[in-house]
């Protein structure tokens, strides 16, 4: 009898082993999709990066008769600003103070300052640090003075930019609630909402898509906050 219990012991000990073995060592098969991404292409949308950098998939805002909308390098400029950004992202790598990549996209920007392509480096530059820098420590300590600095400074630049995007605006007026004056956050958020829901009347087909339909939720919540604070005042 115990060495029954010794064989079904080894048996069991061997099918675990197995699908350990199944779950976190063998690769999935070929035709098993790892996740889908949705990303319809709109009027006035483009990644932030070209296919070939192999960039993020960031929405970029653009005037209807840019001649950017496809990240088409202005003739002449060498290196092509809109590869910048990640190549501050690469040079910087992982660290932990921001800092010195904060200090770089500000002179990324100042040194494109006046140029009719500044709007494509400021919308850039204002993802990277808001996504993949700022929105995490603030996270950590929503008070620090210098990460709140800089999420308003990166706010400015979406804002001079006329950026559409609506979520990242609302996470910035959001976390800038008491550093901001409150007149200077309605400002902000009307404005935003009047870009946004101004294009769904212009094309209709825009809010027919996941990410039209997406801002248009935003928009509507921006409109809310902006008028909510103007009605305190």
């Amino acid at each position: 009898m115990k060495g029954v219990y010794k064989l079904d012991i080894i048996l069991i000990a061997l099918g675990l082993a197995t699908l350990v073995v199944q779950r976190f060592f063998l690769p999935l098969p070929a035709s098993e999709p790892r996740g889908v991404k949705i990303s319809p292409s709109g009027p006035v949308v483009a990644s932030a990066q070209s296919p070939r950098a192999g960039g993020p998939d960031w929405e970029l805002t653009f005037p209807e008769d840019s001649k950017y909308k496809d990240l088409t390098p202005p003739p002449g400029v060498k290196p092509n600003p809109f590869l910048e950004v990640q190549r501050i992202k690469r040079q910087n790598g992982s660290v932990r103070d921001y800092a010195g990549k904060d200090t770089d996209m500000r002179q990324l920007l100042l040194k494109h300052e006046g140029k009719d392509y500044l709007f494509v480096l400021q919308q850039q530059a204002a993802n990277e640090m808001l996504r993949n820098e700022l929105f995490h420590h603030y996270y950590i300590d929503p008070s620090e003075q210098n990460m709140l600095e800089g999420i308003a400074f990166y706010t400015e630049q979406l804002e001079k930019a006329k950026s559409e995007d609506a979520k990242l605006i609302y996470m910035c007026l959001r976390a800038l609630r008491d550093y901001w004056p409150q007149e200077r956050i309605a400002e902000v958020a009307l404005a935003t909402a009047s870009r946004v829901q101004a294009r769904a009347q212009k094309a209709a087909t825009d809010t027919t898509n996941v990410k039209g339909y997406h801002r248009q939720v935003y928009a509507r919540e921006l409109r809310k906050m902006g008028s909510r604070l103007q009605n305190r005042a």
